[in-house]
């Protein structure tokens, strides 16, 4: 019990108003929003990470943990099956999943109540739902069964773990890979931050604006964004391999380049 109690405080601290956090995050966020290690939803959109962030600090996550189990999806927040799962077990509750020929359960018992509750998802259920053909649960059926009975467990037996998040991000529109990760979702990055990306990436206005060509005003698809960088640093590299001879020119033959460009 003292664990437990332990546990709580550790997030209601997390839940407090920290006014530190809150700067950091707000430093933090225009750094990770130009990264592209970070998920394609936060990339190019400084606000959301920050939500994430704020968001996420209610279970103890920081920003980068935030981005990858907090998805908001058409508005609705929405947390990756693994994340619940994690929440619950970490909290000393106990979770059960069993899976059979087309059919997951997933049996949940509280250690503070001893409340117990059985969550099933079927393939019928994954039909009535337009689900069974999508790509990912023709490969990954046995995977995405269990992962929608868990979110059906956390919602009913453990919605003080999930705070309102307990949907995972398949179950609002995003498609997802086996581990319930948003795999298409291609946000639309508003014009003025897609353009400070690109600004950032290029370094030149004048080439910012080349790249940017004639989309105007309109907002641009994360995808098309990143495509546009990528080409511009293509272009860089091959630039760099074209130049490369000449530079070699400098050297006179003795392993050494001219004085006026090395120091001996």
């Amino acid at each position: 019990m003292a664990d437990l109690e332990q546990l709580a405080e550790e997030r209601q601290i997390a839940r407090a108003d920290d006014g530190r956090y809150f700067d950091l995050i707000m430093r933090q966020s225009d750094v990770l929003a130009s990264s592209r290690i970070v998920p394609a939803a936060y990339r190019g959109r400084s606000a959301d990470i920050v939500a994430a962030g704020l968001a996420g600090r209610a279970f103890g996550w920081d920003v980068m943990a935030s981005m990858r189990n907090f998805h908001v999806i058409e508005g609705t927040a929405s947390l990756r099956p693994e994340a619940m799962l994690g929440l619950v077990r970490q909290a000393g509750h106990s979770v059960m999943i069993t899976s059979g020929e087309g059919i997951a359960t997933a049996v949940g018992k509280r250690c503070d109540s001893g409340d117990e509750h059985t969550a099933t998802f079927t393939l019928d259920d994954a039909k009535d739902a337009g689900l069974a053909e999508k790509k990912n649960w023709r490969q990954y059926q046995e995977a995405m069964l269990q992962w929608r009975a868990v979110s059906k467990l956390c919602r009913a037996l453990f919605s003080d773990m999930v705070l309102g998040a307990g949907y995972v991000p398949e179950e609002i529109g995003a498609d997802t890979d086996e581990t319930g990760l948003p795999k298409t979702y291609d946000p639309m990055v508003p014009v003025t931050a897609a353009k400070n990306e690109l600004l950032k990436t290029v370094g030149d206005k004048a080439n910012a604006k080349e790249l940017w060509g004639d989309r105007g005003s309109n907002s641009i698809r994360r995808s098309e964004l990143d495509a546009l960088i990528s080409d511009w640093e293509a272009e860089i590299v091959d630039a760099e391999i074209t130049e490369a001879p000449e530079q070699q020119e400098l050297d006179d033959g003795d392993g050494y380049q001219d004085d006026a460009l090395h120091t001996v």
